[in-house]
């Protein structure tokens, strides 16, 4: 009797706590505040929750879904953009889908090298992944002993491909006889002023109309003065001289030697006045034609 009693004694008091704790929680949620802070977390959890129905704890085959880029650049070659596709595909589909493999997916886009960064992976819905990525953009081509690679407009190296990397209706203009060796890896920056002084004579002579009869700007009088040569695409070698805004004294600027060359283009239709010539454009007087 005594256990008895002891027990309906301890099981009163648990009872009475229990009211207790719940009449206190009643209190609390009789506070608009804490009502609203309630609803709204529980709100989120749901919206969470329903936000990706399927794909929780799911494992997708890479013919299951598919995998495209936010903004594509216009520029890129279709396979190239369709193996990137495939590349991430393939990684998606080696795990389930959690937030662990958006990251994984993410990383290994990086390690491509064909990208400044790779903001997001996300799903769409249980067929779609989308990414969201900024491209390195080719802005010329650089012969060097090896062959030709692609830099963007700060000389950050972009990768090799079996195939093209641009789309072959997009004109690039090649810098050669670069001193120094081709980065290691894509996305470091190319040593050297020579590679960096001729992709500032490219910056000023892009967007002009006579641009594309420009093929490559050669680097090989760097060594010994300096100085830099464009040739067209009929081996026609216009002789700019120094870098911009590195002219040594007497020589002319970059404004007259962009004014120099608007002028045979506009008489000629041509920058080197149909002919296979030899032109100076360092005087600041008068262009010499050699």
């Amino acid at each position: 009797m005594v256990y008895y009693a002891m027990a309906r004694k301890k099981k009163k008091k648990f009872s009475y706590s229990l009211l207790t704790l719940l009449g206190a929680l009643g209190q609390i949620f009789k506070s608009p505040v804490v009502l609203s802070w309630a609803l709204a977390i529980g709100g989120l959890i749901t919206l969470t929750a329903m936000s990706v129905p399927k794909l929780r704890a799911t494992q997708h085959p890479a013919a299951d879904f598919s995998v495209t880029f936010s903004s594509p650049p216009i520029w890129l070659n279709k396979v190239l953009l369709q193996e990137l596709q495939d590349k991430a595909k393939i990684q998606l589909s080696k795990t389930e889908v959690s937030r662990e493999s958006l990251i994984q997916t993410s990383d290994a886009l990086a390690a491509t090298g064909w990208f400044l960064d790779v903001n997001q992976v996300r799903w769409v819905d249980e067929n779609e992944a989308v990414v969201d990525a900024t491209f390195l953009i080719p802005y010329a081509r650089v012969l060097d002993g090896l062959g030709s690679v692609y830099i963007d407009d700060s000389g950050r190296r972009l990768p090799l491909r079996n195939g093209e990397i641009v789309d072959t209706k997009y004109h690039f203009i090649t810098i050669s006889l670069p001193q120094f060796d081709r980065p290691q890896r894509p996305g470091l920056q190319w040593n050297g002023e020579d590679v960096m002084a001729a992709l500032d004579v490219l910056k000023l002579i892009y967007n002009k109309p006579w641009a594309l009869q420009v093929t490559e700007i050669n680097l090989g009088k760097w060594p010994s003065n300096k100085s830099l040569t464009l040739i067209s695409d009929s081996s026609s070698r216009l002789n700019w001289g120094s870098a911009p805004g590195q002219e040594k004294s007497l020589e002319s600027l970059a404004d007259k030697k962009l004014e120099w060359i608007n002028s045979m283009y506009e008489s000629s239709g041509r920058i080197d006045l149909n002919s296979s010539s030899e032109f100076d454009l360092t005087n600041p007087t008068r262009v010499y034609r050699k």
